[in-house]
């Protein structure tokens, strides 16, 4: 069993995009051998006819693979979200931890704050939250993920001064304390150009936090699923990104976003990804050892007639 595409795997356990999926958009990839090679595995787990139990996140994924290999359907299963149930408090949005961690990053009560989480700040489409802050004056950034100092995010710090917008952004670094964070914000804001998941999502939803979102997020379909806030049709288009974020400015439909996602988190399967997994290894492992048996005992009937 395996959580990267590998020769001679029974079973995998795919977090990944599909390669040959991203190449029909990029085939200058091709130029590159590790491409070549990665397209290759992938081949080899996921083309049509093949053995190898597969182990997907969400829907994205089967639509991607399907689309490069025509994958067996059968081989492939989607487990449910894989959060943490101790990530789910929403009650913190209502007692003394959102006063309390707002005063604490320098927040007034007035203070209009978006959460952007992430260490991949392109992908993550967090520089399309800083550039929607200049259409909002009234808007407060916090990055939580990485700081300003970071090689990483030097380009969009000073991207962010160049808009004029770098003093209404607050970079928070690496948190442990993120549902402190989400309690303390009124909208994720998480534009992503891909995510497999987008685990923040969810994590937003249940935590009664409204979320602004696009669907190359494979847990996008929960916010609709919720009605806990927007999600963005691909392709991309920053006027409607502006135009989903002008009407989450309503406190009104922010609050009915934020008690439908709380409501929402009460479901037990969004909790229930890791034990599925599990349960499928198991059942994979079974079933190899099944076949195994028939091999040796049709083996032994062989050599007993002879």
């Amino acid at each position: 069993m395996g959580f990267d595409k590998l020769l001679e795997l029974d079973v995998l356990y795919c977090a990944d995009p599909s390669i040959a999926y991203r190449l029909k958009n990029r085939p200058y990839l091709y130029l590159l051998s590790r491409y070549r090679t990665f397209r290759k595995l992938e081949r080899k787990l996921f083309a049509r006819n093949g053995s190898v139990s597969i182990i997907l996140l969400s829907e994205n994924q089967v639509i991607e693979y399907q689309s490069a290999w025509r994958t067996d359907f059968h081989r492939m299963s989607v487990i449910p979200p894989t959060l943490a149930g101790d990530r789910k408090r929403p009650e913190s949005r209502t007692d003394k931890i959102r006063k309390r961690v707002r005063a604490e990053l320098d927040l007034a009560d007035d203070d209009w704050v978006w959460l952007s989480i992430g260490v991949q700040l392109r992908t993550k489409g967090i520089d399309r939250a800083v550039a929607a802050l200049i259409e909002f004056p009234n808007a407060r950034l916090l990055i939580a993920g990485l700081s300003d100092t970071n090689r990483a995010s030097i380009k969009l710090a000073k991207h962010a001064q160049h808009l004029g917008v770098s003093s209404r952004i607050t970079w928070l670094g690496h948190r442990e304390d993120i549902h402190h964070l989400m309690a303390a914000a009124d909208l994720l804001v998480h534009p992503a150009r891909y995510d497999t998941t987008g685990t923040v999502i969810l994590e937003g939803i249940v935590n009664g936090l409204p979320v602004i979102t696009t669907a190359a997020c494979g847990y996008a379909r929960h916010v609709e699923a919720a009605n806990a806030g927007s999600v963005l049709k691909e392709p991309f288009r920053f006027s409607l990104f502006v135009a989903a974020l002008r009407r989450a400015s309503d406190p009104s439909l922010r609050h009915a976003w934020s008690l439908s996602g709380a409501a929402y988190g009460a479901d037990p399967t969004l909790y229930q990804g890791r034990v599925r997994a599990a349960d499928l290894i198991v059942e994979a492992g079974f079933s190899k050892a099944s076949r195994a048996n028939i091999a040796r005992s049709n083996t032994n009937e062989s050599q007993a007639c002879k």
